[in-house]
Formats: C-alpha cells, structure tokens, sequence
C-alpha cells in the first residue's frame, strides 16, 4: 500500500478561483457523443448482484465479528459505515487480511459498495473506461446534470481512504455540494449561440 500512497501524494487536486477568489470547479474535458460511446461502456449493476452480495456480507460479517454498531441501520454500504468499518475495531484492511485477501481485493469490496450506493441513491452510472488515464481509473461512476458530468473514480478513492488520507463521507458532502452548482451546460449552450447569431 505505500507504493499507492506515493502515487496519490504526487496528485494534487486543482480548483480554479473567480475574481472574488472563491474556489470553483472548471471544465476539464468535453467529449462528442461518439467519443464518450467509444470510451466507455456501460456496467448495469443489477447484473453484478453476486459481486455486490459478497462486498455486503464481508461487511455485515466485520460489524458482526467486531461487535460494532452502525453508524447508519440501512443501507450497509452508506459512507458513514463504510468509514466507521475501516476507521473502527481492528480496521476492514486487517480483517480481510485474516481472510487471505489481497490488497486489491479489500479495495475493491469498498469501491464497489461505494459504487453501488451512489448508484442506488443518487443515479449515477457505473462505466468501465477503455482508455483510463491511469490504471485505476478503469472503472468510474458519472452523473449527468443537464449536460454536465461529474465524475469518479471508486476504485482509486477507496484506496485514498484505507491510506486515511480521505473519508467517504467527506467525497459524499463534496458530491452533494457538486451537483447543486453543477453549470446548466444545455442552457449555456443554448444562450451562446443565441447571442453570437
């Protein structure tokens, strides 16, 4: 995990400021429709059922054999429980390593559970990238608000989170913070070519 927690300290987040010197987040790519059908293709989570069972009972099994409540009832895989499962007990990581778990299969329990509660909750779309600018990129959840698309990356930020250097919870606030600024990219389109007629 430390050659991971390398990689991660080397990127550093970029926000743009306004003249007021208020963060706000910039444009980072525009892809045509062709392009985006292309890259990605579309992971029906409904489909990987077994996958998403077998990510729930290896947590429901850590609260049980730790003894712990959760923070959240339902659903399990709610970011508040799934911080308190690595931050409380003995830790997810160590537990499944009792298990013979690799390092990237703990990963990615976390990043599916994640994936599949932003799924189920705030409709985002689960895609598998077939050029991902990095290799932990190749799977990534996008939310689509009238033309502007948010997007993460489950896999890598479960990482960031079992090296504590992120919470679920805290992407969670910052998504929800997101999609209420989130630009009208249909509106915008609409007024420019207005304007420049």
């Amino acid at each position: 995990m430390n050659f991971f927690k390398k990689i991660f300290s080397s990127n550093k987040e970029t926000t743009n400021q306004n003249k007021s010197g208020e963060e706000q987040s910039g444009i980072k790519e525009i892809f045509t429709d062709a392009y985006f059908a292309k890259r990605y293709t579309e992971i029906n989570i409904d489909n990987e059922k077994n996958i998403v069972e077998g990510c729930f009972k290896m947590i429901e099994s850590y609260y049980l054999d730790n003894k712990i409540e959760r923070n959240v009832e339902n659903p399990i895989n709610h970011p508040a429980n799934l911080d308190q499962i690595v931050e409380n007990g003995m830790g997810f990581h160590m537990y499944c390593k009792a298990f013979d778990q690799e390092d990237s299969q703990i990963t990615f329990m976390l990043a599916y559970a994640f994936a599949e509660f932003l799924i189920k909750n705030n409709n985002f779309k689960f895609y598998k990238d077939s050029e991902p600018e990095f290799p932990m990129r190749s799977m990534t959840l996008k939310l689509d608000i009238n033309g502007a698309v948010l997007s993460l990356y489950p896999f890598e930020y479960a990482l960031k989170v079992l090296n504590n250097e992120s919470r679920f919870e805290s992407l969670y606030d910052k998504i929800k913070t997101q999609t209420l600024n989130m630009p009208n990219m249909k509106d915008d389109f609409m007024n420019n070519l207005r304007e420049n007629k």
